[in-house]
């Protein structure tokens, strides 16, 4: 029995030093980390709150961006005291769900709508319904945030920060060059478009692959739109991957790569790299969010990139997937729950929302924020209007699955990057996706009649 102590003490300590240690950031916030540690902190002598953020999207302009607010958060509130701290995105959900287990998370944090069930199935994040009822925004909300993937049980669990949808950075450079209009139409004309702009001995290809966590998600939207399906099972519970035309379509999909459509090294990027790659000239064509719109303005010239929005079906719809970048949520072990929704409800509130929008250039929570000139003109107005186009179908992941997360930030990651090597066959890595999922989905069904 002793032994058997001392081998669980050894591999809690572990997990809580594994925890802190890799909350890394990128503009030297580890001091920030090393202050705080755990999630609710206690108050300070003085009756002043010392409460922790998690930020899982660093960058050079987010990072500056947050730390101004909360900076004006602390002016306003001079008794609470905020320390930043960021994990890259491609390690977040990893992330949250160990330091979730060792009951370390810090009080506030941003989490994306893949992790959040599982999160708060799990007890991890705290309950804001009680909050929320009492927000006075809530008539000013807009349809889409009302609607948003962040609730658990019918429970409001996280407060969106402001909405994506997914479109074409293309260079216009590159189409000019080949005397072509700057358009996609359909998903044939992507998969062309793949192989006319790649010219390895330029180090030029079509398409900004991603091959790291998440990339599955791209290829699941094409999938979605090759089987005409808004979700990724049939009525049975059974993944769409099991049909035909599914595995077609991801054969498809990941031949862009297997077919040197996309840089070799691509088979590890991430959303960091597959950006990067777009903005330094490597690859034609980049699927993301308008967040990136302002990324490219810093860092390209005018005229040489342009935004067009996603291929349409062969049923003349677009199939996208929508969401928020990434919603506040409170640690349910925060012993300052007050001043965390105080923290909350300021980074939510419309000036703030309205600012955070408009740098980060994604669609405001607001309806009175959608009024703002910003979204009216420019490459986020194509995002902005087509939340209303007759002709999109919302498709999103299965949010509602606790293994979301850990699908598509792990096990479809490993899957993929198997068959991308040659190492598995398509038979072998499709089954083993569409097993996995549908596994979950079944489960879910049978707990949610």
């Amino acid at each position: 029995m002793k032994k058997k102590a001392t081998i669980l003490a050894l591999c809690t300590s572990l997990v809580l030093t594994f925890a802190l240690a890799g909350c890394s950031t990128n503009s030297g916030q580890n001091e920030a980390a090393k202050a705080t540690g755990a999630a609710g902190a206690k108050e300070t002598t003085g009756k002043k709150a010392k409460i922790s953020y998690l930020d899982p999207l660093p960058s050079q302009e987010r990072t500056a961006l947050m730390q101004g607010l909360l900076k004006k958060f602390q002016e306003k509130n001079p008794n609470i005291e905020v320390e930043y701290t960021s994990v890259p995105w491609d390690d977040a959900n990893k992330k949250w769900m160990t330091m979730g287990a060792a009951g370390i998370l810090p009080d506030v944090l941003s989490i994306d709508d893949t992790s959040l069930v599982a999160m708060a199935s799990a007890g991890y994040i705290e309950n804001l319904q009680p909050f929320y009822d009492k927000w006075d925004q809530l008539n000013n909300l807009t349809e889409a945030t009302k609607q948003a993937r962040n609730k658990f049980k019918g429970n409001v669990y996280a407060i969106p920060d402001g909405f994506l949808l997914q479109g074409l950075f293309i260079r216009s450079d590159w189409f000019k060059e080949l005397n072509m209009p700057e358009t996609i139409a359909t998903w044939d004309d992507y998969f062309n478009l793949a192989q006319k702009f790649t010219d390895s001995a330029k180090n030029r290809y079509g398409i900004s692959f991603r091959g790291g966590a998440n990339g599955v998600i791209r290829a699941m939207e094409y999938v979605m739109a090759a089987v005409h399906s808004d979700s990724w099972f049939d009525k049975d519970g059974k993944s769409i991957l099991y049909k035909p035309e599914g595995a077609a379509a991801f054969k498809k999909f990941y031949d862009v790569y297997l077919n040197g459509n996309a840089p070799k090294e691509s088979v590890n990027w991430g959303f960091n790299e597959m950006v990067q790659g777009f903005l330094n000239g490597q690859t034609a064509i980049l699927n993301q969010t308008p967040e990136v719109i302002t990324t490219a303005q810093k860092n390209m010239k005018e005229g040489t990139w342009n935004v067009v929005p996603m291929p349409k079906a062969d049923d003349g719809k677009r199939y996208i997937f929508w969401g928020y970048t990434a919603a506040y949520a409170m640690s349910s072990k925060s012993q300052n729950k007050d001043a965390s929704w105080k923290l909350i409800e300021f980074l939510s509130s419309p000036e703030n929302n309205l600012e955070y929008s408009i740098k980060n250039s994604t669609i405001p929570i607001y309806k009175d924020n959608l009024k703002d000139p910003f979204f009216n003109k420019g490459p986020i107005a194509g995002y902005a209007g087509s939340m209303a186009d007759s002709n999109i179908v919302f498709a999103g992941p299965p949010s509602h699955l606790t293994k979301l997360g850990q699908f598509t930030g792990t096990f479809a990651v490993e899957e993929t990057q198997k068959y991308l090597t040659k190492a598995q066959s398509l038979e072998d890595t499709v089954k083993h996706l569409a097993d996995f999922l549908t596994k979950e989905q079944q489960a879910y069904m049978k707990e949610n009649p």
